[in-house]
């Protein structure tokens, strides 16, 4: 089970009575140090050499990394280190044998108004190369509306 609080388990429980069969909660609360191992992981596995160890205080040591992804990886984005919803607990993502249902079953979690997705985020929720990642800052248990940005 990824990192969460009591607020991201509740989002789970009202969320996970949608989600199709086989769907697994795989990140929620991620450091800027997480983010940054994301980074230079999928870049090193697409062939990208870098010129010294990547650390989160040192931005031109990731940068160019982060550009290679999106211009090697477009439909696999990733936030920079500092930057991403995940750091504070808003974002989640969602993997399993159909990402299309998944995607489906959260659309209709929030139309039943059991989750509020963040407003103004583009494509909430959305298809993320092997994922569905979706921003969500509230929801309904046993109706009773909760807030937790």
């Amino acid at each position: 089970m990824p990192l969460m609080d009591v607020g991201n388990t509740r989002i789970w429980y009202a969320l996970k009575l949608y989600l199709p069969p086989g769907t697994r909660l795989t990140s929620v609360h991620r450091s800027a140090e997480d983010q940054l191992a994301i980074i230079e992981q999928r870049a090193r596995k697409l062939g990208f050499q870098f010129a010294r160890k990547p650390t989160v205080g040192d931005p031109p040591s990731w940068e160019p990394a982060l550009q290679f992804l999106k211009r090697n990886d477009p439909g696999n984005p990733v936030a920079p280190p500092g930057k991403s919803l995940h750091q504070r607990g808003l974002a989640y993502d969602l993997v399993g044998p159909n990402l299309d249902a998944i995607k489906t079953a959260v659309e209709e979690a929030a139309r039943d108004g059991r989750i509020r997705l963040i407003p103004g985020a583009r494509q909430n929720p959305r298809r993320e190369g092997v994922c569905v990642h979706v921003e969500i800052d509230g929801g309904m248990i046993d109706y009773e509306p909760f807030d937790w940005a």
